[in-house]
């Protein structure tokens, strides 16, 4: 059955709203204009904000329904559904629609997130854009607002339900470090 879950999720996150909603407002492919991911980001800056918005919406969410589809059929442990959550991302980042390509699955991931500590994604959101206001390529930036991510996820959940998360949340950084190797080359230490 996990393994039906881990196929449900690669499958949702393979759907590329970025691609889908250029498309279909402009006939064009969005991996051909503006930066060419196929992401948010792309789409809000070449198609407009409020299309960036639906798109985020719609990768944040691909990653929230296979946790819910799982969670509804019994499986409870959030580590387990950090890990159905991660093959959203996968399907996000490699999809099979798509020729195996796909976006850097920051969205997505944040849906994931929003998933299992649903209190923390206004603080994401606000840590997020810190980061792309200071210095989204400084490694001191992006650590300093894990700690703070952290600091933030201890003082708000109780610690029997931080373990858990915690342990998800690096499962989760761990995936994007991963998944965008590359970018890694581009940051300044």
């Amino acid at each position: 059955m996990i393994l039906i879950y881990f196929i449900i999720a690669y499958l949702l996150g393979s759907i590329d709203f970025a691609y889908l909603v250029t498309y279909f407002l402009t006939g064009k492919d969005i991996k051909e204009i503006g930066d060419k991911n196929p992401g948010a980001a792309n789409v809000s800056r070449e198609i407009g904000k409020i299309w960036g918005i639906v798109v985020w919406l719609g990768d944040l969410i691909k990653g929230i329904i296979p946790m819910e589809i799982a969670s509804h059929f019994g499986i409870t442990n959030i580590i387990l559904l950090t890990v159905i959550g991660i093959f959203a991302i996968i399907g996000h980042c490699y999809s099979v629609f798509m020729r195996f390509k796909g976006g850097k699955g920051v969205a997505t991931t944040g849906g994931v997130l929003a998933y299992i500590a649903p209190v923390m994604l206004p603080i994401g959101i606000i840590l997020w854009f810190i980061v792309q206001s200071i210095n989204y390529r400084s490694f001191k930036v992006l650590i300093a607002v894990i700690i703070a991510y952290f600091l933030c996820l201890f003082a708000i959940y109780p610690l029997n339900v931080v373990k858990e998360i915690s342990i998800s949340t690096i499962l989760l950084i761990i995936t994007q470090i991963v998944i965008n190797r590359d970018i890694l080359k581009e940051f300044k230490f």
